[in-house]
């Protein structure tokens, strides 16, 4: 026995991608673009601020707290005290490389005063001298 075959007509082809085209359409349509977008906008972020390095007496702070020195007295540029309750090293050599660090950062003659549970040791970097 002899099956007919299906016929395929370019009317059905023709329809069904018309209507694929039309479905894909609206949903591209419904779809939100960075014009139409409905969310809330967010805060304009400057980069150059985020990402900007500290300065001078700025940055010698950062450093100090990064080495976890309590500020105890700021006058910058010219004195800081800060305690640490222990230092790993002789005293009078860490309060050396703090003033030698303190010059290096803010480009002036910082006075540093260190305290510990042991003593005060102050120290002041010349450029001339050290």
């Amino acid at each position: 026995m002899r099956q007919k075959r299906k016929r395929i007509s370019v009317k059905d082809i023709l329809s069904k991608i018309f209507w694929a085209i039309l479905i894909a359409t609206i949903l591209v349509m419904l779809t939100p673009t960075s014009e139409r977008d409905t969310g809330e906008k967010l805060p304009e972020v400057n980069p150059e601020e985020f990402y900007q390095k500290p300065k001078g007496n700025e940055a010698f702070l950062k450093y100090l707290q990064t080495q976890k020195y309590i500020i105890r007295k700021n006058e910058l540029p010219f004195l800081i005290e800060v305690y640490k309750k222990q230092v790993d090293r002789n005293p009078n050599d860490v309060v050396e490389e703090l003033a030698k660090v303190a010059h290096r950062m803010t480009g002036k003659n910082v006075k540093v005063i260190l305290r510990t549970w042991g003593g005060k040791y102050i120290a002041e970097y010349n450029s001339e001298g050290n």
